[in-house]
């Protein structure tokens, strides 16, 4: 009331002015209210903003962007602005693994594609393969009854290594790789290209279970 008072009682040119710094402090708060609450909700816009969510059949997949290499018909996630990208099946998902992977692995390339294949092990061809005991300790070779084997398989033995259908993981050799075929949910297919050498039969084990766990950790 004191100010509007002395405002009327002022001569013309200063009630102008007062009114000019009056419109201004106005303007100045509400500026700043404005940076504030746009400083507060930030973060969480850019959190959002790096998360892509992959849908493959009933499964969700939500990846942060830079953990995505490339999304076969969609290119790199970071040039992509839609936060959900349906997979189809004939799309392929290429990861960028966020953690060390030994050099000796040479793993050229994890992909997830939109797929559901039963055990190769419940396939007619492979039905009466048993495991044998190899050098390398979890890790036993499946053969035929008699004759050579069609493939060159293994499988791993730790009781956590299973897939979708409760089977153990099973990799097979086609030199120059070593490759795997792992159904990690009904509608989720992960297919690992690593080297044929010695240090896969060494450290597969540990680095497999560390890429299931990080992908069922991402699961919705």
């Amino acid at each position: 009331m004191l100010f509007l008072l002395k405002l009327t009682m002022a001569s013309p040119p200063l009630q102008r002015l007062l009114v000019s710094l009056s419109v201004a402090i106005y303007c100045g708060v509400a500026s700043s209210t404005s940076v504030l609450a746009a400083s507060i909700e930030s973060p969480t816009q850019a959190a959002q903003s790096r998360l892509l969510e992959l849908r493959f059949g009933a499964t969700s997949i939500a990846f942060e962007r830079g953990e995505i290499a490339w999304v076969s018909g969609h290119g790199k996630p970071d040039r992509n602005t839609n936060s959900t990208l349906t997979i189809a099946r004939n799309t392929s998902v290429f990861l960028k693994p966020p953690f060390n992977i030994p050099t000796c692995l040479e793993i050229g390339q994890v992909i997830l594609t939109t797929q559901t294949i039963e055990p190769i092990l419940r396939q007619r061809l492979f039905q009466d393969y048993k495991p044998t005991g190899t050098e390398f300790r979890g890790i036993s070779r499946l053969q035929p009854p008699s004759g050579r084997p069609i493939l060159d398989l293994y499988q791993f033995e730790a009781s956590d290594l299973k897939d979708f259908w409760g089977e153990q993981i099973t990799f097979y050799r086609q030199p120059p790789m070593t490759r795997l075929n792992i159904q990690l949910t009904r509608d989720v297919e992960m297919r690992v290209a690593a080297t044929v050498e010695r240090c896969f039969f060494e450290h597969g084990e540990a680095i497999i279970r560390q890429f299931i766990s990080f992908l069922n950790g991402k699961v919705k």
